[in-house]
């Protein structure tokens, strides 16, 4: 009968944190991308041009780029 309760007791706790994400399921973090992540993406899928992507950099990083376009041009 002990063995029994013991059991039940276990189980219960195994029910209880599998609902919760810690035993089973673990507690996962979410990659969160930030605005530069997105903005790299954007580029490399070619939704916008290499001077909008140097642009759009420099406004969220705060700092001023500026971008030649004999350099672009060339490329």
């Amino acid at each position: 009968m002990f063995g029994l309760i013991i059991l039940l007791i276990i189980a219960y706790f195994i029910y209880k944190e599998s609902y919760s994400g810690g035993l089973f399921g673990g507690h996962h973090t979410a990659h969160t991308r930030n605005p530069l992540d997105i903005l790299d993406e954007r580029y490399a899928r070619g939704e916008i041009n290499r001077e909008e992507y140097f642009e759009r950099k420099a406004g969220l990083s705060g700092r001023k780029q500026t971008v030649s376009l004999e350099k672009a041009n060339q490329e």
